[in-house]
């Protein structure tokens, strides 16, 4: 806190009354109860060079009930104004950083959410309209009288209440969606181990036991199973994994075709209300890219298929070279004879959460678009007059 020299043939003089009487007027203040606080968690950032002033500022603030931030210049300020945006400030006008620099970046980076009050030792016209065109809502003349600081603040603290329940809103909604995340992720990862466990240790049974056709078919049944809700899980733990470019697809040379009945061999034991399988691939046509990553992709979009196939109808997967000149470059194509996806949700269709057309919200295809764009790849979705389709192209560029 400084004043210009032009205003007072001794400046330091001045300024240091001007610090005494503010930090006199906060200890007389705080030996009178307040007969108000302000509303809870309403934030205040103060933001003057002057050390005792600034003290004694934040010290009235905080014991009239607001949460108080405190800096002793602009960059400082503004750094925790972007950690923690504050729902008031007081600012000196004459800092190292102009007060009027910081007011401006301040409304900038919050807008109306913010408001701002100017302490300035220079009390005349030209210097109020620099504050308020600078975008300060209030200007006080030093020296400020800690009560009437303090009423300022308070009415400001109702000017801004929608503001200030809003953000606490968001805050507390953000809470929930971090607890509930991390919540998730652990059970997720749980999960996912002893699903790997349990899959494990039944198809190693699977291959050993002798056992007759209704228990085999029991045993595959329930593998299966376990393959499909294993996927499942995986999905939700990559999906974290992949938006933080954590995951690397391990590249290997894969028979496509094999892939695709091992896909269908899951699904096709499940009834599907007379759905039939049917494959269109060389049988020698190779792709380069994670075997266990695009294995879920298919079995989301079999899965996907399946589900919104019409009875009686076809479900058929076709594969191709993609690109003439990558060798292991692969087009693979996922139908169903079912109806067509509506218009009004394709362009979400691959969205976090996107809601379905029967209103059921899942991050399945949210998945296959990161495993395809992991690779280097594209998912789309293909409709057509008999049906509709999801299109998968993957350029074993590796």
């Amino acid at each position: 806190m400084r004043l210009n020299p032009s205003t007072s043939p001794d400046p330091e003089l001045a300024c240091n009354s001007l610090s005494r009487y503010i930090v006199n007027a906060a200890v007389h203040e705080s030996c009178i109860e307040s007969p108000v606080s302000a509303p809870a968690g309403v934030r205040i950032l103060v933001v003057d060079d002057e050390a005792r002033v600034r003290r004694a500022i934040a010290n009235a603030m905080s014991r009239a009930g607001f949460h108080v931030f405190t800096a002793d210049d602009g960059e400082p300020a503004l750094k925790i104004a972007e950690q923690t945006p504050p729902d008031l400030a007081i600012i000196d006008f004459n800092m190292p950083t102009p007060g009027l620099e910081v007011v401006r970046r301040l409304k900038a980076l919050h807008g109306t959410a913010i408001w701002i009050a100017v302490l300035s030792g220079q009390d005349d016209e030209v210097t109020r309209s620099a504050c308020f065109d600078a975008g300060a809502d209030d200007v006080m003349a030093k020296p400020a009288a800690i009560p009437e600081l303090r009423r300022r603040m308070y009415a400001a603290a109702r000017t801004q209440q929608a503001f200030v329940e809003t953000r606490l809103a968001q805050e507390r909604a953000d809470r929930l969606l971090a607890y509930g995340a991390e919540a998730a992720a652990m059970l997720a990862h749980d999960l996912n181990n002893g699903l790997a466990v349990a899959l494990g240790n039944m198809t190693y049974l699977q291959e050993v036991l002798l056992i007759g056709e209704d228990d085999g078919q029991a045993l595959s049944a329930t593998v299966n199973a376990l393959r499909r809700m294993s996927g499942l899980v995986a999905n939700f733990v990559d999906i974290a994994r992949f938006e933080d470019a954590a995951v690397k697809p391990q590249y290997s040379v894969n028979n496509v075709r094999a892939l695709i009945h091992e896909v269908i061999d899951v699904h096709a034991a499940v009834p599907q209300r007379n759905v039939r399988f049917e494959v269109d691939s060389d049988p020698s046509l190779v792709g380069n890219f994670d075997q266990a990553l695009i294995e879920r992709v298919l079995h989301n979009l079999v899965g996907n298929a399946a589900r919104y196939c019409n009875s009686g109808g076809v479900i058929r997967l076709s594969a191709d070279k993609w690109d003439s000149l990558e060798g292991a470059s692969v087009d693979l194509l996922v139908f169903n004879s079912g109806p067509a996806v509506p218009e009004t949700v394709r362009d979400r269709l691959f969205a976090k959460y996107a809601k379905g057309s029967t209103g059921k919200r899942g991050f399945g295809l949210y998945f296959c678009r990161l495993a395809c764009e992991a690779h280097g790849g594209t998912i789309e979705y293909v409709p057509s007059a008999d049906g509709s389709a999801f299109r998968v192209r993957l350029p074993g560029r590796g």
